[in-house]
C-alpha cells in the first residue's frame, strides 16, 4: 500500500510532462505581440508602440491582461527569447534600447513618456505576467503551468533569469 502512495506523484508527474509535449506538439505556446503605429514595408522601428500581447490556441486568441510596462517586458522577453536575461538586464534594455526609448514617438498625440522600470518592480511585473499567463492559460483549458511559458532558471553565481519557452510572432497594426 505504501508503495503506491509513494509511486503517485512520480505518475501523477509523468501524466503530466506526457500531457505538456503533446500540448506543445500542437503547437500551444505561441504568443502574438501587436504593434501599433507602424510605418508601412518597415520592420519594427522604433517609434511603435506594444499594443497587445496574446496567446494564441487553435484559431482563438487570447489577450493577456497586462499594463504598459508589463507588455514592454513581454515584448523584451520576446525579441531576445534566445538569450536568459535577468532583472538588471531588462532594466538596461528598457532603458537604452531605442525601441523602448522612443516607444509611441509615431503615434499622434505622443504624449507617452518612456517606461523605465527599476530591477526590483521588473521582478513585481514578472510574477504579474505569470499570473496572467495562468489565467489565459485555464481560460484555454490548458494544463500547462506558466513558469513552464515564462521560465525563471539560477545561473551559477545566483542570478535569476527569465526566458519565454513560446514560439513568437510579431504583428504589426496599419493606422
Amino acid at each position: 500500500m505504501r508503495d503506491r502512495e509513494g509511486i503517485k506523484p512520480i505518475v501523477e508527474e509523468v501524466d503530466y510532462l506526457l500531457a505538456d509535449r503533446r500540448q506543445r506538439a500542437l503547437g500551444c505556446r505561441r504568443i502574438v505581440v501587436v504593434h501599433g503605429h507602424h510605418q508601412r514595408e518597415t520592420a519594427c522601428l522604433d517609434g511603435e508602440t506594444v499594443e497587445r500581447v496574446s496567446f494564441v490556441f487553435g484559431s482563438r486568441e487570447f489577450p493577456l491582461r497586462l499594463s504598459p510596462t508589463g507588455l514592454l517586458i513581454v515584448d523584451c522577453l520576446s525579441r531576445h527569447r534566445w538569450t536568459p536575461l535577468s532583472a538588471t538586464q531588462i532594466e538596461r534594455i528598457l532603458s537604452s534600447d531605442p525601441f523602448y526609448l522612443r516607444h509611441g514617438a509615431n503615434s499622434v498625440n505622443s504624449t507617452k513618456a518612456a517606461v523605465r522600470p527599476r530591477r526590483s518592480s521588473i521582478k513585481v511585473y514578472i510574477r504579474r505576467i505569470r499570473v496572467q499567463i495562468g489565467k489565459v492559460l485555464q481560460e484555454a483549458g490548458t494544463i500547462v503551468r506558466p513558469e513552464a511559458i515564462l521560465v525563471s532558471d539560477t545561473t551559477d553565481s545566483n542570478v535569476v533569469v527569465y526566458r519565454l519557452d513560446a514560439s513568437v510572432e510579431f504583428r504589426h497594426r496599419q493606422n
